[in-house]
C-alpha cells in the first residue's frame, strides 16, 4: 500500500508462454510458491487472466514468504504491514475477522461443555497472535494482487516466528537456493507422447510383453537377468528390434550394417529397460538392491496368500456356523 518499492510499470506485461488452458499442468501453479521478494516485485503479470504472474515460464498466484515487519498500519478492517526479507520489501493485507459472538445462541452441551466460552478463547488467542509489532518476524502466505499499481499479497495466513536463535530464518536461506536450482529455472515443458513406433519405448514394449508372457506360462518363480538373456525366443526378439533401431539412427547408412558389438550391447539394454519395466509394473520387484541379484515374481506370490486366505476364510465361516447350530441346538433344548 505505501511501500514505495513495490510500484510496478506497465512494461512489465507478461508474454504468456502457454495458454491458459495448461497452466494447471505445472506443478508450481496452484502451490504457495516460496520466493524471494525482490523476485515477487518483478514478477511479469499475465494479461488475458487477471491475478496470475509469471516467474520465467512458471504461472504463480500464491506465495510464500518469512521477513521481518518494518511498517504496520492498522485500519478499520484490516492490518497493512511492510514484510522485509534482505531482498526487498512488499505490502502485506491482514484482515480483521468481524464476529459479533454476543449475538450467537448456542445449544446446550449434554457433556457440560460451554461452546460459546471456548470460542471466545479461540478468538482471544487469535486476536493475541495477529498482534504484530516492528520487528517481529513473520511467515506469510496470500495471493498476489496489484493495487494501484503496486504489488502487494492478501494474506491468508499470517504467523508470528518466535525464533531467538534464527533457525528458521536460516533453514529459509538454504531452503530457497534448492527451489530455485531444481523448480524455478527450469523451464516447464509440457511431455508429449511419441505415436512413432521407431522410437525407443516400443521396443522396450514388446520385449516387456514377450518376458511377461514367459515368466507367467512357465511358472517361474525367480530369475536372473542373464538367464532371460539366454532365452532364444526372447533374444530374438531384442535383437529384431536393436537391429531395426541402429538402421533407423542418423549416423548408421545402409552401406554398413550394425556391428555385432553394438547389437549386443542394445541388447542387454533392453532387457534392462523391460525389467525395470515389469519392476514399475509391479509384475516383479528386486531381492536385492542390484542389477545382478534376483527377481522374484509377484503375481504368484500375491495368488498364493490369496488363495491361503480364501482357504482359512472357508474354515473360519465354517467353524462359526458348526458353533451358531451348537448355540442354536442348546437353546431351543432350553426353550423347551
Amino acid at each position: 500500500m505505501d511501500i514505495g518499492t513495490s510500484v510496478i510499470t506497465p512494461s512489465e506485461s507478461a508474454e504468456d508462454t502457454l495458454p491458459s488452458m495448461f497452466w494447471g499442468l505445472d506443478p508450481i501453479y496452484g502451490v504457495f510458491a516460496k520466493l524471494y521478494i525482490k523476485d515477487i516485485l518483478e514478477l511479469k503479470k499475465s494479461q488475458p487472466v487477471p491475478g496470475v504472474f509469471f516467474y520465467k515460464t512458471h504461472p504463480i498466484t500464491k506465495v510464500d514468504i518469512l521477513g521481518t515487519i518494518v511498517q504496520k498500519r492498522e485500519r478499520e478492517r484490516f492490518f497493512s504491514f511492510g514484510v522485509d526479507d534482505g531482498t526487498g520489501v512488499i505490502s502485506c493485507l491482514w484482515w480483521k475477522k468481524q464476529r459479533a459472538m454476543e449475538n450467537v445462541r448456542l445449544a446446550s452441551s449434554p457433556f457440560g461443555l460451554n461452546v460459546l466460552e471456548q470460542l471466545n478463547r479461540i478468538n482471544q488467542l487469535e486476536n493475541s497472535n495477529s498482534q504484530l509489532e516492528l520487528g517481529d518476524v513473520v511467515q506469510v502466505r496470500g495471493r498476489l494482487r496489484d493495487y494501484r499499481d503496486q504489488r502487494e499479497i492478501n494474506s491468508t495466513s499470517v504467523s508470528k516466528v518466535v525464533d531467538p536463535v534464527f533457525t528458521a530464518q536460516i533453514a529459509r536461506m538454504l531452503e530457497l537456493p534448492y527451489l530455485y536450482r531444481n523448480f524455478y529455472d527450469k523451464t516447464f515443458q509440457i511431455q508429449m507422447d511419441s505415436s512413432d513406433p521407431n522410437q525407443q519405448g516400443e521396443p522396450t514394449l514388446s520385449l516387456q510383453r514377450k518376458i511377461k508372457q514367459f515368466l507367467t506360462q512357465n511358472g517361474v518363480k525367480n530369475f536372473y537377468q542373464q538367464e532371460l538373456e539366454a532365452i532364444d525366443s526372447l533374444v530374438c526378439i531384442a535383437e529384431q528390434n536393436c537391429v531395426s533401431l541402429c538402421l533407423h539412427h542418423p549416423s548408421q547408412t545402409s552401406q554398413d550394417p550394425p556391428s555385432s558389438a553394438c547389437v549386443s550391447k542394445q541388447i542387454h539394454e533392453l532387457f534392462q529397460q523391460a525389467v525395470c519395466a515389469l519392476q514399475e509394473e509391479g509384475i516383479i520387484f528386486q531381492k536385492v538392491a542390484a542389477h545382478t541379484e534376483l527377481y522374484l515374481m509377484l503375481i504368484r506370490a500375491v495368488l498364493s496368500i490369496t488363495s491361503s486366505a480364501v482357504c482359512v476364510t472357508v474354515t473360519v465361516r465354517g467353524l462359526v456356523r458348526l458353533q451358531c447350530r451348537g448355540y442354536w441346538t442348546d437353546w431351543s433344548a432350553t426353550a423347551r
